[in-house]
């Protein structure tokens, strides 16, 4: 996800509009759930108390009319009056059950297909925001490499490889002044020598050229090369 995008497509954004989106809905639709499966409990107990009330009519006018007397009879009218009425009031209440069934069977689909609506907006959000934490990450890992590859590596190995030698050349010194292999003497000899010759040679420059008086020995300056032709024998040489 190596591109901008906008507010309504954020998928932190959208997790919380989604699990908003939850936390008010449902509560409504459970609260309808309940109130129409509540109206069916109820419609089957009224269905249920009508028809037992039923049973015990017919019955109840089947014996009186076995007995045969004008009395039995009598009761047998009244009771087939009032079970003309609980019919009735029975076929009220079973259409009245059918409804409230039926309401309460649409609440439970609304309530399922909101519910898998918000789940899958949800993992949606969630899947979302993985890949954003994927892209994340792949974004360091390439920033790693494109810093990686800046770096000179021939020339950072060869400043290895310097340091390595200069470690041990210092190692060497290290071991030849501990062991006493170094002639420090030598050293301060050859120091000298190379000073006396250095000596040497910027007298004759200053001899040449006028600044101090020459030996007074013809016998060194006729045997002497001066600096000048020294050069000059090694430039034609």
């Amino acid at each position: 996800m190596g591109f901008f995008i906008s507010k309504a497509e954020d998928p932190e954004v959208m997790l919380q509009d989604a699990i908003e989106e939850m936390r008010i809905t449902m509560p409504k639709l459970n609260s309808v759930l309940v109130a129409t499966r509540a109206t069916v409990i109820r419609l089957e107990e009224e269905r249920d108390a009508l028809q037992r009330t039923e049973r015990n009519l017919t019955a109840a006018i089947q014996a009186a009319l076995r007995d045969g007397s004008a009395a039995a009879r009598a009761v047998a009218e009244e009771d087939a009056v009032q079970l003309q009425q609980l019919r009735v009031d029975l076929a009220s209440t079973l259409e009245q059950w059918a409804s409230a069934q039926k309401a309460h069977e649409s609440a439970q689909v609304s309530v399922d297909s909101l519910k898998a609506k918000l789940k899958d907006k949800i993992e949606a959000s969630q899947r979302a925001l993985k890949e954003r934490e994927k892209a994340k990450v792949l974004r360091v890992a390439a920033d790693a490499i494109a810093e990686l590859q800046s770096y000179g590596v021939a020339a950072t190995a060869d400043k290895f490889l310097d340091q390595i030698k200069q470690e041990v050349a210092e190692s060497k010194a290290a071991v030849e002044v501990a062991t006493g292999q170094l002639d420090t003497g030598a050293i301060e000899r050859e120091r000298t020598a190379r000073k006396v010759k250095a000596a040497a040679v910027l007298h004759q420059f200053e001899v040449e050229m006028g600044l101090v008086a020459p030996p007074s020995s013809t016998t060194a300056a006729s045997t002497t090369p001066t600096v000048g032709a020294r050069v000059g024998d090694q430039q034609g040489s």
